[in-house]
């Protein structure tokens, strides 16, 4: 009887400490990052075969905002919204320019399967869906000036992926450098488009702040 007793106190300490691990490892965070951004237009889509002269900026700095949960020690799940950045293409031809803004914006959702270094020290993959918004501003549309189109492009899905490194200040809040792939963020119509199609991949390298609570 007294042995039963003592092994019910002995199970009962150490589930109580398997319990305490548990809520030690699984938290809610969320996060503001800033980062540099690229996106890489499709010649296909963009190139006017020799007629006319172009160029482009696709780079930008991006801003995103995220919201997690930390399952246990090796999963979180996320959500996140991202403004990727503001790009253009410009078509010049006979000191008239055609440029065509384009904006993307989205939400991703994905799963965080995490590696612990140290206790407060991880690296992490990512893997999910980001449901993008890409908006063109086409000015001077057609080479004629002050002709100007705004298009709203609509939804796209793609794969979302990437990976990164995060740190925690005595397992409180913390920071994380990371490399995100949004995918292809645009495959639509859009009136006077050449070939009715603007695709393009994009990508950020972010910086972002983490707290915990």
């Amino acid at each position: 009887m007294k042995h039963a007793a003592l092994r019910c106190a002995v199970a009962a300490l150490l589930l109580s400490g398997v319990c305490s691990t548990y809520a030690e490892d699984s938290y809610w965070y969320t996060g503001l990052g800033i980062g540099y951004s690229r996106v890489q237009f499709f010649p296909a889509d963009f190139s006017s075969g020799g007629t006319f002269s172009e160029s482009k900026k696709n780079f930008d700095a991006g801003f995103k905002g995220f919201l997690g949960y930390q399952i246990n020690r090796n999963w979180a799940a996320e959500v996140s919204y991202a403004t990727v950045g503001k790009f253009y293409y410009k078509y010049t031809l006979a000191n008239v320019t055609q440029q065509d803004d384009y904006k993307v914006t989205g939400w991703g959702f994905s799963a965080l399967p995490t590696v612990h270094l140290t206790d407060n020290f991880s690296f992490y993959g990512r893997l999910g869906a980001f449901f993008s918004q890409t908006r063109i501003t086409i000015y001077n549309a057609g080479f004629v000036v002050g002709n100007n189109l705004v298009g709203d492009i609509g939804n796209g899905t793609s794969l979302l992926s990437g990976f990164g490194v995060q740190y925690f200040f005595g397992g409180e809040n913390g920071f994380r450098i990371e490399y995100e792939n949004f995918g292809e963020v645009n495959s639509a119509c859009v009136p006077s488009a050449p070939n009715c199609s603007f695709r393009a991949n994009a990508k950020m390298l972010s910086a972002n702040a983490i707290f915990k609570f």
